[in-house]
């Protein structure tokens, strides 16, 4: 049974357990009911829409019986009186005028004060159990009533304000709402006597959010009959790992009007604050400052002297003695002789008391002094106000405009450091919870070298400085999947805060406002910039509210901060369409005299002006850069498209050249869904990531969509990009919910097998054994910064070649961090596909040869195991070819005879070269000898000089020569051995022939 039909069952025993003691009460002992004890009240309408006026007890339980009046017609069930009028039921049964004090919106009605619960609301809240490893509780969570507005409890529970309106013909309800933070889901909707929600957009709101201190109104019609009208939220602020959680603001509603009600019998009574001084008022105005009334007031009536009271009050406070904090110095703007004078003024509206004693007075203006000069680009006009130059002139603020040299361009821009009046193109303005928590409507103050948030408004109150400008001169441009700056606004602020202030940097154009960054509590003298990348008309916003904490502002009078301010020092908006310019730039040549005209996308300037494409391979990343150095390679496994962006064909070549991969079948749109998480509150979710893996030529074409019912079509904020990431949170009637989608991967920096690539280094993913084929990595970045990642996030893909993966592969998140990231700005996937794998080539199959058959021998092709490729080259047909003569042992043995054969002989003739020199040295020696027979002479040298060895003559005659062998045989013999080492030389001089005995 899911929790609407649960709420039904609930509806139906409190009224058995209300109505049932009533029916069985004991009447025995009661009076006879009198006349006066009866009131007039109508039946249920019949089927053709008729009812009848009956008396009935006041009380059943004080009397008995009586004898009322006879019932008579009443007026049909769609009659109701006018704005302003009342029914007299009691009466004549006709429309009356509502007395002063009162007021009627006829068949309406409206709740406007929340100092308790109106009639007819209740508050719920849910623990859906079954989400939960663990119950958690979220009774305690619910609606805070806050007087003037009811807030939302602000955290990750599911809480809701019903209404319960039966209506007797088709109306509305309309209702006006505060909606600041877009990590809270609201959804307001109706159901019907069923308790079947209505799915028509009219009955059925996701409510877009609004700017600080911004009130929107949103009317949903109602079908008449039984309608039950719940305004839910629930925070979704998952955070990721790393990530610090914040805390959510709530949702505010301060008005609810009902339509569509049968009558309205008598009239609402004006709130204190408020009167209706005329008869049939629909509406109470409210009293002016310093005025107050009770309850039901035809008029306001006036605080003392030494009273004071805000617009709306209902009672004045007496007045405290003045003192410094009370008043505030400013400058006055530039007369016509270029004078300014520094003056002081009361804080309006002034509530202290400077006539009494002890009170501080207002201080005495100063002398006049010469006027600073005008801001950069804007020049003195009468001698008394700064405008911005004409068209193609410039300054520096200090001397009069002057025209551009031939051949250049002024620099536009708006650079503001000068605040002795409002700044052409800005403005400001106050926003408060009440209506009577803004002293005035200009919330900001020029105070010389600075603007301030000014002071005297409620703690409620939101002060706006807005500036708007008609766009940009560089076009929009994307520069290699990423948004390329065309210009930038810059601003230097600081925040004297005694409590927890806060400060907010928006940026809106004609479909939406963001918030860029913002600021708490007390922040000394700091630089801010911010790049702007859509060229389109837009407004700068700076808000400032006292305090960022919903409780401090709850009491009407609450002005505990009155000193607290935000000041800004400098703005400065650069390339804009509008505004002044401070100095002139050169222009490429071929640009008019009228301004200069860019060079095309993927062109740089060179050094003489002139527009040149960029190299192949490279891309540009700004508009009109400078240099050949302003166009960058692309990374690893992309391509240049026109030098304006690098993407990847889904082809990828590894750097060795060995493999090729074609990721064609990887295309489109592909998801993987994380496990399930859960917040402190124990609401359930997932974390959905949509992927394109390679893109549309560098266009991301994956779609995560925010605040709306998945897959529906009336999204409301979507994020289109290479790889997004959504929260899904499931919903009780089966259509889950989407929202906080974020980019994970604007752009594709690199396809490459390295696992690091740009500080990215790929985890969660590593293999026990090097892999035969190498995983291939695509590497993302998105440039969004955020608080916890500065430099925006990445993300990487890996694919794995697995060829018994299914045909769409198996994505898979890190085992240890199941969201995708373990320090909340990097995330990692894993993708298991046959498709990852290289395309086959010849060297990932062999042949087989098989044994002779009937003197044929066959053979065959196969695929190496295990087999890591996948289509390119199919394996060739099998091979039959003639077996040769001589078998293959025979072949084996011939070619070892063969081999002993050549060694043999290199052998012999070693040993042959060998003999033949000792030999001859031999020779030498004896044709060299003296007279005497036997004699040998003496040796100069044992070495065989240059050329010897061709003069060689041999002896074959009666001298015989005596072989050394021999001779050293023979005294082997004679004489005994002496083992005495000596070295060669030695033995020469000892006896040069000894060495031949």
């Amino acid at each position: 049974m899911n929790v609407s039909w649960r709420r039904c069952v609930i509806v139906f025993i409190v009224y058995i357990t209300i109505i049932f003691p009533v029916i069985r009460a004991d009447t025995s002992q009661l009076p006879t009911c009198q006349m006066k004890d009866f009131h007039y009240t109508f039946t249920e309408c019949d089927s053709s829409g008729a009812r009848w006026r009956v008396q009935v007890p006041k009380d059943p339980d004080t009397c008995t019986g009586g004898a009322p009046h006879p019932p008579d017609r009443a007026p049909d069930c769609g009659f109701s009186c006018g704005a302003g009028e009342y029914l007299a039921v009691d009466q004549d049964q006709k429309c009356h005028k509502c007395p002063p004090g009162t007021y009627s919106m006829g068949g309406g009605i409206r709740y406007e004060d929340w100092t308790e619960l109106p009639e007819g609301f209740s508050m719920l809240s849910e623990t859906i159990d079954s989400w939960m490893d663990t119950q958690s509780n979220c009774n305690e969570s619910s609606w805070h009533l806050r007087g003037q507005y009811i807030a939302s409890a602000g955290d990750d529970c599911a809480t809701m304000l019903v209404y319960t309106a039966n209506l007797k013909k088709a109306g509305s309800v309309i209702f006006t709402y505060q909606y600041s933070d877009d990590n809270t889901i609201f959804h307001v909707y109706a159901q019907n006597d069923q308790c079947q929600t209505r799915k028509d957009s009219k009955t059925n709101r996701w409510p877009t959010t609004t700017a600080e201190g911004e009130w929107k109104t949103i009317t949903m019609s109602l079908t008449s009959g039984l309608n039950v009208i719940y305004w839910k939220t629930m925070g979704i602020d998952f955070e990721d790992a790393g990530q610090k959680k914040k805390k959510l603001k709530p949702v505010l509603i301060k008005r609810i009007e009902i339509m569509g009600l049968a009558y309205t019998s008598e009239c609402t009574k004006c709130s204190p604050g408020d009167y209706a001084r005329e008869e049939g008022a629909h509406f109470c105005s409210t009293c002016e400052a310093n005025k107050f009334s009770l309850a039901g007031s035809a008029e306001c009536s006036d605080c003392t002297d030494t009273q004071y009271s805000g617009p709306g009050s209902g009672n004045c406070t007496e007045r405290k003695p003045c003192t410094s904090k009370d008043y505030f110095s400013t400058n006055t703007a530039c007369d016509e002789n270029k004078k300014t004078q520094l003056t002081y003024k009361w804080i309006e509206p002034k509530i202290c008391r400077s006539d009494v004693q002890g009170a501080a007075q207002l201080r005495k203006d100063g002398e006049k002094q010469d006027c600073p000069p005008c801001n950069p680009g804007m020049s003195f006009f009468n001698n008394s106000v700064c405008q911005f130059c004409p068209e193609n002139q410039f300054s520096d603020g200090d001397k009069a405009c002057q025209t551009c040299p031939g051949s250049t361009a002024p620099v536009y821009g708006m650079d503001f450091k000068w605040w002795h009046a409002m700044p052409p193109n800005m403005d400001s303005s106050c926003l408060s919870m009440t209506d009577y928590g803004c002293v005035s409507e200009q919330g900001w103050t020029p105070n010389g070298d600075n603007i301030h948030s000014g002071q005297g408004n409620d703690d409620d109150a939101y002060l706006i400085l807005s500036l708007h400008t008609d766009g940009f001169r560089s076009t929009s441009g994307v520069f290699n999947g990423r948004p390329g700056t065309v210009g930038q606004v810059i601003f230097v602020f600081e925040l004297v805060c005694s409590g927890n202030c806060g400060f907010y940097f928006m940026e809106e154009d004609s479909r939406e406002s963001e918030v860029i960054e913002s600021w708490e509590g007390n922040t000394e003298k700091m630089h801010f910039s911010y790049d702007v990348t859509k060229s389109g008309p837009r407004t700068f916003s700076w808000a400032f509210e006292k305090t960022a904490d919903e409780d401090d502002y709850e009491r009407r009078d609450a002005n505990r901060y009155n000193a607290d301010m935000a000041k800004i020092y400098t703005i400065n908006v650069t390339n804009t369409i509008d505004g002044g310019a401070s100095s002139c730039k050169p222009c490429p040549r071929g640009s008019d005299v009228k301004g200069c005209i860019p060079c095309p996308a993927g062109h740089y300037i060179d050094d003489q002006n002139r527009c040149i494409s960029c190299p192949e391979g490279t891309y540009i990343h700004a508009n009109n850069p400078f240099g050949k150095e302003a166009c960058l390679p692309c990374g690893p496994g992309t391509i240049s498209k026109d030098g304006v962006l690098c993407y990847s064909d889904c082809h990828f070549k590894s750097d060795d050249g060995q493999r090729i991969h074609d990721f064609s079948a990887h295309k489109g749109f592909h998801s993987v869904l994380s496990s399930p998480s859960f917040t402190a509150k124990g609401t359930r979710y997932f974390h959905l990531f949509n992927i394109s893996l390679c893109g549309n030529e560098g266009k991301g074409e994956s779609l995560c969509k925010d605040n709306v019912t998945y897959y529906s079509e009336n999204s409301e904020d979507n994020v289109t990009s290479m790889l997004c990431r959504a929260t899904i949170i499931p919903s009780d009637d089966g259509a889950p919910m989407s929202a906080q989608p974020v980019s994970l991967g604007d752009h594709l920096l690199a396809v490459t097998e390295a696992t690091q690539y740009n500080n990215i280094t790929v985890v969660g993913f590593e293999q026990k054994e090097k892999p035969v084929i190498p995983d291939v990595n695509f590497y993302y970045n998105s440039a969004t910064s955020t608080t916890a990642c500065t430099n925006g996030r990445a993300s990487v893909i890996s694919l794995r070649c697995d060829i018994t993966a299914p045909d769409d592969g198996i994505l898979e998140l890190p085992v240890g961090c199941p969201d995708g990231t373990c320090d909340g700005c990097t995330f990692h996937f894993l993708w298991r596909s046959q498709h990852s794998c290289p395309l086959c080539t010849e060297n990932d199959y062999k042949s087989i040869e098989e044994n002779c058959y009937h003197g044929d021998q066959t053979i065959h092709y196969v695929w190496k195991e295990p087999k890591n490729c996948r289509d390119g080259v199919t394996l060739p047909d099998n091979i039959v070819k003639k077996c040769p003569v001589v078998t293959f042992e025979a072949q084996i043995a011939i070619t070892v005879a063969a081999g002993c054969a050549v060694l043999l002989i290199a052998l012999i003739i070693y040993f042959w070269k060998k003999t033949r020199k000792l030999e001859y040295k031999y020779q030498r020696l004896v044709q060299s000898s003296s007279s005497k027979d036997g004699e040998l002479p003496t040796v100069d040298s044992c070495a065989v000089e240059d050329g010897d060895e061709d003069e060689v003559i041999f002896n074959d005659g009666k001298e015989k020569s005596v072989g050394f062998f021999s001779k050293f045989k023979s005294k082997v013999h004679k004489e005994p051995l002496d083992f005495e080492k000596k070295t060669l030389k030695e033995l020469e001089e000892d006896d040069p022939l000894a060495m031949f005995e």
